[in-house]
């Protein structure tokens, strides 16, 4: 059955690299939200081959008026290019893969792909959303010209500070001071390591303060991090707590006393706004960060730490050394860290709202 849609009233599908919960996922519900009473429609990559077959097939039956793709992945762009070939199409993205792939030393076909995939967003794209101006600067540098900043969001009514104080005793952190990481835990060989690799080299340097370490989120590369900690006799202080559901987001996030955020010195890095800072921010968490991308915009300096080139083994002596001088100011600490107040244009209302504004300004484009 046909059904007429309202006069003015538009058709948005969303195709999202990525499953149910996930980030990606998110911020497309989040979009769909801010768009009613447009029609909507939210298409999720699975783990299955027949992936693009099978959301292609979806997309074909859909009235789309414009395909908004969240994520510059394969699978997004092939279900956009395939299903709706003439149908306007918003690529949104916090990544630059080329760049990506050529810092962790992946092989040339790989980078190669990456590079073919990026071209056929940024020729097919009607509009190209990114999440921190570095990109956007990128974008114009390949000819892109209809661009939109519009960073990572959080949901401030479920992200918010909680007292954890009970918590913190059962897990045994209630006197001493914990750094952590909220995220995916990947591992990176031939670059030297993943997400948390510092963290636990931090912890070895500082084997004799109380300090111990909180990793929370899922990934392959939390097995690597379990045996470097034992490695350098850590292991006692590092506690893994592993995926946690986006409602226990804010009260886990909480038991961290100075969340670390480290981003390498290279484009792919430089891109990103990434996830965890508005969360850290809406928690009002004191943040180590690496002297890269957004955060260099967004932090105060004191929170700033240098970080060089494309993997840097010198990095955990320096956040060791911020660490220690956190231990012996700890009011820094006690007092809050005063970043809450940052969080403002982070906030999905916000973001969400920006994004439905661009998608309905280029079909009203499209339309002239």
């Amino acid at each position: 059955m046909i059904v007429a849609r309202d006069a003015g009233r538009r058709s948005i599908t969303f195709v999202v690299n990525g499953g149910a919960g996930s980030s990606a996922a998110t911020r497309a519900e989040r979009i769909a939200r801010a768009l009613r009473p447009h029609s909507t429609e939210i298409l999720l990559r699975e783990s299955s081959r027949r992936t693009v077959v099978g959301l292609a097939r979806q997309a074909r039956r859909i009235p789309a008026d414009l395909i908004y793709c969240v994520d510059l992945a394969f699978v997004p762009l092939a279900v956009a290019c395939v299903a709706r070939p003439m149908t306007p199409m918003i690529v949104d993205t916090g990544d630059y893969p080329s760049a990506f792939f050529r810092q962790v030393r992946a092989g040339q076909g790989r980078i190669l792909l990456a590079r073919l995939m990026e071209e056929v967003a940024y020729r097919r794209a009607a509009g190209m959303v990114v999440r921190g101006p570095h990109h956007a600067a990128i974008l114009r540098g390949h000819g892109v010209s209809n661009i939109r900043v519009i960073p990572d969001g959080v949901d401030l009514t479920m992200v918010e500070p909680v007292d954890v104080s009970d918590l913190r005793r059962r897990l045994g952190l209630s006197d001493v001071m914990t750094i952590g990481i909220a995220g995916a835990f990947t591992w990176f060989p031939a670059a030297g390591g993943g997400l948390g690799w510092e963290l636990v080299q931090t912890l070895a340097r500082v084997r004799d303060k109380p300090v111990h370490g909180v990793l929370i989120g899922g990934g392959p590369g939390l097995v690597h991090l379990r045996q470097l900690a034992h490695d350098l006799g850590v292991s006692e202080r590092l506690h893994i707590l592993g995926h946690v559901p986006y409602s226990d987001y804010a009260r886990y996030v909480s038991l961290i006393d100075v969340c670390l955020l480290t981003q390498t010195n290279d484009p792919s890095s430089w891109v990103r706004t990434t996830g965890k800072l508005p969360g850290y921010l809406a928690l009002d968490r004191y943040v180590l960060a690496s002297a890269v991308g957004t955060a260099t915009e967004v932090l105060p300096p004191e929170m700033l730490v240098e970080y060089h080139g494309s993997w840097d083994p010198t990095y955990p002596d320096r956040l060791a050394a911020k660490v220690s001088e956190l231990l012996e100011h700890p009011r820094r600490l006690a007092t809050g860290a005063g970043v809450q107040p940052l969080v403002a244009p982070y906030s999905y209302d916000t973001v969400a709202g920006q994004a439905a504004a661009f998608i309905l300004e280029l079909l009203e484009r499209a339309d002239r």
